[in-house]
């Protein structure tokens, strides 16, 4: 991997950072196509992820605040601090690693790619989810996978209250008990192949599980993926 560019991001704005990331990405193009940065000193920056694209990788020390990473796309972004409300809302493509918690709807709307968190999510997780991957190793709140209409979800630990309200397709795996299961999903039995996608979606988030004791629900509304 290429040697990263530092950006000290103390007491400086998302927009203000994303210009020097700008700047970077036209200076090294031909020299350094796959640029790799690391964001250090970070506080909390909101909004910070739509001007990302053309970046390999990304590293940042620090919490992400509201809009982190929003429309991320072809990048692999490691936050070593906690998110706030909306964090990679649209995700589009790439893997995103959040080693702290995060609050409410995180990854809504997303398309694609690949996200995983090691503490908990907030409230309306995964809402509106049309196709993204994700793994939450602790807890979800209330309406998690809320309108979720294709993809996959895998909860680690507990949910709240009316879990897959208005779920039109994809998967749950929930590992947990939920206060309350919509009357929008069911629970459908864990076959082998089940089990070996868990693991497998477990082992890229770099956590360590067999895919065992895992609980499956899908849509009662359609077929889901």
């Amino acid at each position: 991997m290429n040697t990263p560019f530092v950006i000290q991001a103390a007491d400086r704005t998302a927009s203000s950072i994303l210009l020097e990331i700008d700047e970077l990405r036209g200076s090294l193009a031909n020299e350094s196509p796959d640029l790799v940065i690391r964001i250090e000193g970070v506080a909390k920056l909101d909004a910070m992820g739509a001007g990302l694209h053309g970046i390999a990788s990304l590293d940042i020390q620090g919490d992400v605040g509201d809009f982190g990473l929003c429309s991320l796309h072809d990048c692999e972004c490691r936050v070593d601090g906690n998110a706030g409300d909306f964090f990679c809302h649209s995700l589009k493509s790439g893997l995103v690693i959040l080693k702290g918690h995060a609050k409410n709807s995180l990854c809504a709307l997303g398309s694609g790619g690949f996200l995983a968190i090691y503490g908990n999510a907030g409230d309306r997780l995964a809402v509106g989810l049309q196709g993204a991957e994700m793994v939450v190793r602790g807890s979800a709140g209330d309406l998690a996978c809320l309108g979720m209409q294709d993809g996959c979800v895998v909860i680690g630990g507990n949910a709240g209250r009316e879990l897959g309200k208005g779920m039109r397709g994809g998967t749950i795996y929930l590992r947990g008990d939920a206060l309350s299961v919509s009357p929008d999903i069911e629970e459908i039995r864990v076959r082998e192949p089940d089990r070996l996608k868990i693991g497998l979606l477990m082992i890229k988030a770099g956590i360590k599980s067999a895919g065992k004791e895992f609980r499956m629900y899908r849509s009662v509304h359609g077929e889901s993926s």
